[in-house]
C-alpha cells in the first residue's frame, strides 16, 4: 500500500507539523513504534472546531475536527520518521473530546478518524484500537485532540 498515493487519490495534502508547544517531542520511535503526540484540528496556528460537545459544538463539526487532528498526526508521524512508507500499520487511536458531563457521544466524534484510517489504509491495516473519552477541556478550546501509535516496517 502506497500511503502517499492514497493522500493523493482523496485529495488531501499533509501540512507541515506544528512545533510543539513545550518540552516534548512531537513523535519519538523506540523498538519499532512511532508514538505520535496528540494533535488538534488546527490550520497553522487556526483550531479548525473548538467548544464543547453538547453545547456549541455538534457531532459532525467534531468528526470534522478528529479527522483534521488525524491528518496533523500523519503530518507528524512522516517528520518523525522520515518516510510514510516505513508505516505497517496503525494500531492504537486516543480520541479526547471537550465535552459537557451529559455528552456521551465520545466514540461517533473519534469515528471521524477511524473513518480515514480505514479510507487510508484499507479494512485489514485499517484495523485499529480505539479509546475515546470526554474531558473538562482541551488546549486552545479545541474540540478534540488525538495521538495515535503506529507500527512501523523494518
Amino acid at each position: 500500500m502506497n500511503l502517499e498515493q492514497r493522500l493523493t487519490e482523496l485529495a488531501i495534502t499533509l501540512p507541515a507539523s506544528a512545533a510543539p508547544g513545550a518540552q516534548y517531542a512531537p513523535g519519538v520511535v523506540h523498538q519499532g513504534l512511532a508514538w505520535i503526540a496528540g494533535q488538534l484540528p488546527r490550520d497553522g496556528d487556526r483550531v479548525l472546531v473548538s467548544g464543547k460537545l453538547g453545547r456549541e459544538v455538534s457531532i459532525e463539526d467534531a468528526k470534522m475536527g478528529a479527522r483534521a487532528a488525524l491528518i496533523r498526526a500523519l503530518a507528524a508521524l512522516r517528520d518523525t520518521v522520515g518516510d510514510l512508507r516505513r508505516i505497517d500499520k496503525i494500531l492504537r487511536l486516543n480520541v479526547y473530546v471537550n465535552s459537557t458531563e451529559d455528552f456521551s457521544q465520545q466514540s461517533a466524534v473519534a469515528d471521524g478518524a477511524s473513518s480515514l484510517i480505514y479510507e487510508l489504509f484499507g479494512p485489514e491495516q485499517g484495523r485499529h484500537a480505539r479509546t475515546s473519552v470526554g474531558v473538562a477541556q482541551l488546549p486552545r478550546n479545541a474540540a478534540v485532540e488525538l495521538d495515535i501509535v503506529v507500527a512501523l516496517e523494518n
